[in-house]
C-alpha cells in the first residue's frame, strides 16, 4: 500500500512539472505611459513649421524630413479691368515668384532648414530650436531662430544677410494660437538705382505677428501681419503686409492657399516692409499657395 501511494504521488509530482513547463509564461507588462504633469506640452495644433510665410515654434519629430514649395503670383487681383483680369485667369496667367526648401529634425526640438527663392536667387539656411514648449505650468512655448540668407543673382551688392528671431506662441484651448516674432537682420531690402541694387538697411528690426484658428480637424484660418518699417527713407512709402489663408493638415501633407500683398518668403524679403526694392501697397491682393510634405517613421 506505501509502493502505491509514492507510485500515485510521484505521478502527480511529474504530471505538475509538465503542466508547468507547458504553461507559457506571463508576457511582460506593457510600459506604462509618462504621467501627465502641469510641464507636459499640450497637444498642438497641426500648423507645421510655417504659418503662411512666418516661422511657427512647431517642430517635427525626431527624423522627419520635410519638402516645400511656396508659389507666389506676381499680378494683383486688382491690376486692370475686369476683362483683362478674366484674360489673366485673375493672376493665374501671370509669372510667379516660386520657392522651395528641404528641412530635417535631427534632435529632439532641433530643426535644419534650407530654402531657395528665385527672387533675387535667394538662398536661405536656418537653425530653430524649441527652448520651452507650452503647458499647465508655462504659459508659452519660446523657440530661436538663427540664419543667413545668400542672394546669387547676378549684378547685386550686399549679397549676405544674418538674421536671428526670437518665436513666442500662445494657444488658447486647442483651436487658436497666436504667435510674436522679434526679428533683427542685416543688410535687408533692396535699394535699386539704376541697374544697381544694394541693400537698403543696414540694420533692420520688426516684430511680425500671426494667428491661426481650427475651424474644424485639420483645417484653420491662418493670418499674417508684419508691421511698417518706420525706419523706411522719407522717399519711400510702404504699408504694412498682410497674409490670410486656409491650412489644410492631412496625413503628413500641409496644404496652404492664401491672399497677400507681399511675396516675400524669407526673412531679409519681409522684414522692411518692402518687396525687390518696392514699397507695398495694403490695397494689392496675389494670391499663393504652399505644399509641404513630411517624410519619416514619425511626422
Amino acid at each position: 500500500m506505501i509502493k502505491v501511494w509514492l507510485a500515485a504521488a510521484a505521478a502527480l509530482a511529474l504530471a505538475t512539472s509538465v503542466a508547468a513547463q507547458e504553461t507559457p509564461a506571463a508576457p511582460p507588462p506593457a510600459p506604462s505611459e509618462p504621467p501627465i504633469t502641469r510641464y507636459t506640452p499640450l497637444a498642438p495644433i497641426p500648423l507645421g513649421d510655417t504659418l503662411l510665410s512666418l516661422p511657427t515654434s512647431h517642430i517635427p519629430s525626431t527624423g522627419t524630413w520635410e519638402i516645400k514649395f511656396t508659389h507666389r503670383f506676381n499680378q494683383s487681383l486688382d491690376q486692370g479691368d475686369g476683362s483683362e483680369r478674366l484674360h489673366s485667369l485673375f493672376g493665374l496667367d501671370s509669372n510667379a515668384d516660386v520657392g522651395i526648401g528641404l528641412s530635417y529634425a535631427p534632435t529632439r526640438d532641433l530643426q535644419f532648414s534650407l530654402t531657395r527663392s528665385n527672387a533675387l536667387d535667394d538662398i536661405e539656411l536656418a537653425a530653430k530650436y524649441v527652448v520651452f514648449q507650452e503647458a499647465l505650468a508655462i504659459p508659452f512655448s519660446t523657440a530661436v531662430r538663427v540664419g543667413g540668407d545668400f542672394r546669387t543673382e547676378a549684378g547685386l551688392k550686399d549679397r549676405s544677410s544674418i538674421f536671428g528671431q526670437l518665436i513666442l506662441s500662445r494657444q488658447f484651448g486647442n483651436r487658436a494660437e497666436v504667435f510674436l516674432l522679434p526679428t533683427y537682420v542685416t543688410d535687408a531690402g533692396r535699394s535699386v538705382n539704376g541697374e544697381e541694387s544694394t541693400a537698403l538697411f543696414e540694420h533692420a528690426f520688426n516684430v511680425p505677428i500671426g494667428a491661426a484658428f481650427q475651424i474644424r480637424p485639420g483645417l484653420s484660418v491662418v493670418g499674417e501681419l508684419i508691421p511698417e518699417n518706420h525706419d523706411l527713407p522719407d522717399s519711400m512709402h510702404a504699408d504694412f503686409a498682410w497674409a490670410l489663408g486656409l491650412k489644410r493638415a492631412i496625413g503628413g501633407h500641409y496644404f496652404e492657399i492664401l491672399l497677400t500683398n507681399s511675396n516675400a518668403t524669407h526673412v531679409d524679403q519681409y522684414v522692411t516692409s518692402t518687396y525687390q526694392g518696392t514699397g507695398l501697397a495694403r490695397g494689392d491682393i496675389h494670391l499663393g499657395f504652399n505644399i509641404e510634405r513630411r517624410f519619416g517613421s514619425r511626422w
